[in-house]
């Protein structure tokens, strides 16, 4: 018998390959945990809309952690069971300077994604949901009124601009004077939740929920967003396409996304022999 009852997965850079697949000997390996009496859980930044997919592949009886930890879906019940919103002032003073700074950002609310710019970022989602069956579709809804937009919950807030210097910028004389968690996602995009929110903050409510220790609990990723699961689990695995300070935070590192890193690590830390 292993020693662990739940996996945590982050998705882009870690459960899914460059392509954003998922690898059949990934799959295999997840399987066979599961088959071992192992929960296996998507944690990750993305949207519900854009991770439930992946729950389908995969079969997945457990509910997701999305949008860096602010909310856990229900992909059964079709909603969110629990969650902490942007708080509204802050963000609505924050919206008028990403309005006049003319920055781009997505919007993570309940009935889908907003968007204010970001036209490529939008161009690749509804590619990708084009090739979805109707019922796991992505929403995506321009900004046309900010305003009422703050009259329900804002889960999630990413920043987006083509030129780094000018985030940065942005970031040091805006953002940083407001109560929001941010995690870098790549130079040119930001992601703003809630404080208190973080997926490990939001795996460890789910694993008490469910009567799981955390140390009883291995969760794989290769980003910043990921290091809050690593500091609070039993076994925090890197990716080996995780950058070196990622790496560093990590007990164990494996292959890269697109070698099977997931199905090796399972395979030789994980499963019973």
């Amino acid at each position: 018998m292993s020693r662990f009852q739940a996996i945590a997965l982050d998705m882009d850079g870690t459960l899914l390959t460059r392509d954003h697949k998922i690898s059949s000997a990934t799959r295999a390996a997840l399987a066979q945990a599961r088959a071992h009496g192992i929960k296996v859980l998507l944690v990750t930044g993305r949207h519900f809309m854009t991770a439930r997919p992946f729950h389908h592949e995969l079969a997945l009886d457990t509910p997701i952690i999305c949008s860096n930890g602010a909310y856990l879906y229900d992909p059964v019940q079709e909603q969110i069971q629990v969650g902490d919103p942007l708080a509204v002032a802050p963000l609505s003073r924050l919206l008028a300077e990403v309005q006049a700074h003319q920055m781009g950002a997505l919007f993570h609310l309940d009935e889908g994604i907003g968007y204010l710019g970001c036209e490529e970022h939008v161009t690749r989602m509804r590619r990708w949901s084009a090739s979805q069956p109707d019922h796991l579709k992505i929403s995506l809804l321009p900004a046309e009124d900010l305003a009422s937009w703050l009259s329900r919950p804002v889960w999630k807030l990413e920043l987006f601009n083509q030129d780094p210097a000018l985030l940065h910028h942005f970031m040091a004389e805006v953002v940083e004077q407001l109560p929001f968690t941010r995690d870098w996602a790549a130079p040119y995009a930001v992601e703003l939740v809630q404080p208190g929110c973080s997926k490990g903050n939001r795996l460890a409510q789910w694993a008490a929920s469910e009567g799981i220790t955390m140390e009883n609990v291995v969760a794989f990723g290769d980003n910043n967003n990921d290091i809050s699961m690593f500091e609070q689990v039993g076994l925090a695995v890197a990716m080996g396409n995780a950058a070196s300070q990622i790496q560093a935070l990590a007990d164990r590192v494996t292959a890269d996304h697109n070698e099977d890193g997931i199905a090796l690590a399972l395979q030789r830390w994980v499963l019973p022999a």
